[in-house]
């Protein structure tokens, strides 16, 4: 049986505990752990790859995306886009079931692109 693949996906210094709380839950719940593989940057070896070249890949093996979301909108690149937006924008190009979970902050307290518009 194949493995629901999990792509966990954050501003990685502000949920890194949480990232990897998740991945471990997933990973070593005796019941989750025979159905899904959860996938985070921080456990690919060092290579001579770019980030941004390596999660589009990741997210099209993913079946199921997981945002968490806070305050930081995190690094920008020239486009002004960081590379959780692109991977969250990436998982919907390729019609990933996306959940996404947000912190409690205020509006005030988030980067203007952490908004919730609408």
């Amino acid at each position: 049986m194949k493995k629901i693949g999990v792509f966990i996906s954050s501003v990685q210094s502000e949920f890194a505990k949480e990232r990897h709380a998740l991945y471990e839950y997933l990973l070593s719940d005796a019941l989750l752990g025979r159905f899904f593989e959860p996938f985070i940057f921080e456990n690919i070896p060092a290579t001579d790859q770019r980030a941004d070249r390596v999660y589009p890949d990741e997210v099209r093996r993913c079946d199921i995306y997981i945002g968490l979301f806070g305050k930081e909108y995190g690094y920008e690149d020239k486009k002004g886009i960081s590379p959780t937006e692109r991977e969250f924008d990436h998982a919907g190009l390729h019609h990933k079931t996306r959940l996404v979970f947000l912190s409690n902050h205020k509006a005030s307290e988030r980067h203007p692109k952490e908004s919730i518009i609408g």
